[in-house]
């Protein structure tokens, strides 16, 4: 096996671990799903620096206590991490580049999931998946780590409105969730506003803390996996705006920790756009026969 197969492999075998079920990017020929292959997230979502945006945004997502707790409470991501990051990747995937039938299926799968995660922290506030601002702050944590990501590691990154027009094309999945259309962010302003009111509510616990400590650690079954991983989360680490790295102690130990994590980053999203093949965004624009041309190595 060549070097450009072995660094596919490890990254499926780590990302598409596991699939829900509907997920495919052929059917019906002509549909472009949600979105098409124009919009903004088709563009940002067809690169591997998402990856390490995704891995920043379920860092920032700690700080949110009881959306966290009921994610460990209700969640095998602990005990297998690979396969939530699978079924993850599974949506965010199927959601932006199938057919409109199987985007709508795959919703359906996680609002099923959803219902059955809700409770009650120790201290009495309660948690529910199915709740609009439960499902805006997970959206909305996700959707600025990944155009953090996409800004600073991919070779032609969206600028000014187009900016705008992701966090727009993101609230659509929001909205399909289940969240208060009018309560989410569509703009690079409004995500703004949005965390400088919600700062005030976040909280650091050692369980907090414990989650941070696992989602930085190493993943994978074979030492270029492990190894690519505990990169990845190292430089989504770096991702973090300032007040969330000073909340969970993340702070730069050295003004050159952060050059360096830049560097890592610059050669890790090389490595894996030189080995990394997406079929499945190539099937989606083969069906509505759109051209695709992935972002290059260099």
């Amino acid at each position: 096996m060549n070097l450009r197969s072995k660094i596919d492999e490890s990254y499926w075998s780590l990302l598409a671990a596991a699939h829900l079920p509907g997920e495919q990017y052929t059917e019906p020929v002509g549909d472009p799903g949600y979105f098409g292959p124009d919009s903004a997230i088709w563009y940002v979502h067809g690169d591997v620096s998402g990856v390490i945006g995704g891995v920043s945004g379920l860092l920032l997502g700690t700080l949110n206590e009881p959306v966290m707790h009921g994610t460990n409470q209700h969640s095998s991501y602990l005990q297998d991490p690979i396969k939530r990051l699978g079924f993850t990747a599974s949506f965010v995937l199927g959601v932006t580049y199938g057919s409109t039938p199987v985007a709508d299926k795959l919703v359906g799968i996680v609002r099923n999931m959803h219902k059955r995660v809700q409770g009650a922290m120790p201290d009495g506030r309660p948690y529910s998946a199915t709740r609009s601002e439960d499902i805006i702050w997970t959206g909305v944590t996700q959707a600025y780590s990944t155009l953090r990501a996409h800004v600073r590691y991919h070779p032609k990154p969206l600028r000014g409105k187009d900016l705008d027009r992701y966090f727009a094309d993101y609230a659509v999945i929001n909205e399909r969730l289940g969240a208060n259309a009018a309560d989410i962010p569509k703009s690079r302003e409004e995500v703004e506003d949005y965390f400088a009111m919600m700062r005030p509510r976040l909280t650091v616990s050692e369980e907090t803390l414990e989650a941070v400590r696992f989602l930085r650690g190493a993943y994978g079954n074979d030492k270029l996996t492990q190894v690519s991983s505990q990169i990845i989360s190292r430089v989504a680490t770096d991702l973090l705006p300032d007040w969330a790295k000073r909340l969970l102690g993340l702070k730069p130990r050295t003004p050159v920790t952060p050059l360096l994590a830049r560097a890592a980053g610059i050669a890790i999203t090389r490595t894996l756009r030189y080995g990394v093949r997406h079929r499945s965004i190539e099937e989606a624009h083969a069906r509505v026969g759109a051209p695709y041309t992935p972002p290059s190595a260099l």
